[in-house]
């Protein structure tokens, strides 16, 4: 038997007070009141992921430990780090740090945490690190003024801060920091062992065309062009008879993000479903809320419970939506920072 332990470390909320075992009877989601609110918060996602052989128990040390990883860092500010050391966790000996996309919310706490950990990582993430970002801070940018132009061409908004800029990644920094980066295109597999599979995701096709934008730009061949976050990637941790997925932002859509787990899991039934699904802000409609929540409907049958953690850029609208929709066997639920969620293999 293995034991998967997922921890949030690097959330937008602190919650101490949530008790999912008292008040919906889920067992598998442990938080300590003390260790939350002593926690902080940002705008930014990362997870610490244990990987326990429970059959080879240790009498002094416990199940041993078979894999480490981090699955994004969070944001700028390092809140990741902080809330690592305040629990006494060690991620000197990490096997892979998984980035879901670049953008600063997810990579914030990288170099810091390369400088933590000092011998050699992998880093799992895609080309598209290597591109310059540009976000709109005023409503009254329109594509127009960024499609097509050069970046000598913008920095007049860039001064008058109605857009803001996201460098690409450091590569020397990172080599420094005894960083090893590889750009994942198609799936990349972290573990394949008799009853436990941890894959990241490729490049998520984009089927859905409500899920479909055109609000990001990013710095390519000289020119600025709309940018699909085509770095977007799940984790996808596949059981037996069950799949755990962990998403980061999911600006593929969590539509097309469970259309392209279901098909190279071979339709195996999604029990749990963690992270950002991109329904919260201005830019996403009512109509695209509805899609959604149809799609989650209809997307598998089974009796058996779906569990979704919608947190960072999910959006308390979205939760109340699917907690009174009537959808069977499903619960959404917000997390905190600290959040533990431990399970064992079958994923129940």
């Amino acid at each position: 038997m293995h034991k998967i332990e997922i921890i949030l470390l690097a959330n937008n909320f602190v919650l101490p007070d949530q008790n999912f075992q008292k008040d919906f009877g889920v067992k598998f989601v442990e938080l300590n009141k003390f260790f939350a609110s002593k926690s902080l918060a940002e705008h930014g996602l990362g997870f610490l992921i244990n990987i326990y052989d429970m059959d080879d128990l240790d009498a002094k040390w416990g199940p041993k430990l078979l894999k480490r990883i981090i699955f994004d860092t969070g944001s700028i500010n390092s809140t990741f780090l902080h809330n690592l050391d305040l629990r006494g966790y060690n991620i000197q000996n990490t096997d892979f740090i998984v980035l879901s996309h670049w953008h600063y919310d997810h990579y914030g706490g990288l170099y810091r945490m390369l400088e933590r950990i000092q011998t050699e990582v992998p880093i799992i993430c895609h080309g598209d690190s290597q591109n310059e970002r540009f976000f709109r801070r005023s409503k009254d940018v329109n594509d127009s003024d960024l499609d097509g132009k050069t970046r000598e061409e913008i920095i007049p908004l860039l001064d008058s801060s109605r857009i803001m800029n996201q460098a690409p990644a450091n590569l020397e920094r990172i080599k420094e920091l005894n960083g090893k980066i590889f750009y994942v295109k198609n799936r990349y597999e972290l573990l394949n062992i008799e009853d436990l599979k941890i894959t990241v995701s490729g490049e998520i096709p984009r089927v859905h065309e409500i899920e479909d934008f055109d609000n990001y730009f990013s710095l390519q061949d000289g020119i600025l062009k709309v940018d699909k976050i085509l770095d977007d990637k799940c984790l996808i941790l596949e059981y037996d008879k069950n799949v755990i997925v962990l998403t980061g932002c999911a600006h593929a859509g969590i539509m097309n993000t469970l259309d392209y787990v279901k098909k190279i899991t071979k339709n195996k039934l999604v029990t749990h479903i963690i992270g950002g699904f991109h329904l919260s802000g201005d830019l996403i409609t009512k109509e695209r809320l509805r899609a959604t929540i149809r799609y989650l409907k209809s997307f598998q049958e089974s009796f058996r419970p779906l569990f979704l953690f919608p947190i960072h850029c999910s959006g308390e609208k979205f939760i109340r939506e699917i907690n009174t929709s009537r959808m069977m066997n499903t619960k959404a639920l917000s997390c905190s920072v600290g959040t533990v969620l431990d399970i064992r293999t079958g994923g129940f």
